[in-house]
């Protein structure tokens, strides 16, 4: 019978979980992720699961922590308390399936600035970023993320520009409906979310900031797969480059 405290429960579900939909044990930093702390207090606490006999890993070797425990004793990922010590009862794979087999679609997207209003010195240079975002979640959220990951402070209107080349006005596009005189393939970016785009790997579409500045991205779908249970969506991944003022100075 495996004694272990409900803090040290949930890094088991959660290690338990992951293996189980990814095939392979988690790293340290998506532990983190998940958990809301920070990497030196993972690896502490994998040091003190090992020490206490719930799991083995091989030192220095990433994605090698394995449980040793009863698949029983584990408490369930995504429960709002973890089990401590063994469960009350059998829990049959078929019963955890749900939280671990079915999560939402994971968009990995890279963002590339393609054209704006920018100063010699950012000139020439890649200016990226890559985001996740849910596909249970929204233009508007995908906005949101890539208006903070390039540090822009000042609203203004947006679209996404989904035709038959990165940028395409003629549509299907995405925004913030104004009301009248709005195409009949505008769709409002508020309701729509990535599920409903039909996206492959690949694929390249545009997005257009303020309507008078003009700043142009070309966002491509680096790969799709599960998101991770418990983090939090959208999240910037990688940056390449500085961004550059959102006004330049006079």
């Amino acid at each position: 019978m495996a004694d272990f405290t409900p803090t040290q429960g949930r890094y088991l579900a959660y290690i338990h979980a992951y293996t189980s939909l990814h095939g392979q044990p988690p790293a340290e930093s998506e532990i983190a992720a998940a958990m809301h702390v920070s990497p030196p207090s993972v690896n502490q606490m994998v040091k003190t699961l090992e020490k206490k006999g719930l799991i083995v890993r091989q030192p220095g070797v990433a994605r090698s922590i394995e449980i040793i425990i009863d698949q029983d004793e584990i408490p369930e990922w995504g429960q709002q308390k973890a089990k401590s010590g063994p469960s009350s009862g059998k829990r049959s794979r078929a019963a955890a399936k749900p939280d671990v087999a079915t999560p939402a679609n994971l968009y990995v997207l890279h963002v590339f600035l393609s054209g704006g209003p920018i100063s010699k010195k950012f000139a020439n240079k890649e200016i990226s970023r890559d985001i996740e975002i849910r596909g249970d979640q929204t233009l508007e959220q995908l906005h949101q993320a890539i208006f903070k990951a390039y540090d822009r402070w000042d609203p203004h209107m947006y679209e996404f520009q989904l035709g038959s080349r990165p940028f395409d006005p003629d549509g299907p596009n995405y925004g913030i409906p104004d009301g009248g005189g709005v195409p009949k393939d505008y769709g409002d970016a508020r309701q729509t979310k990535l599920d409903d785009l039909g996206l492959k790997p690949e694929r390249v579409f545009g997005y257009w900031f303020d309507f008078g500045d003009d700043w142009f991205h070309q966002v491509q779908v680096e790969r799709i797969e599960k998101a991770i249970p418990t983090v939090t969506y959208p999240r910037v991944t990688r940056r390449v480059g500085k961004s550059p003022p959102q006004y330049m100075e006079e």
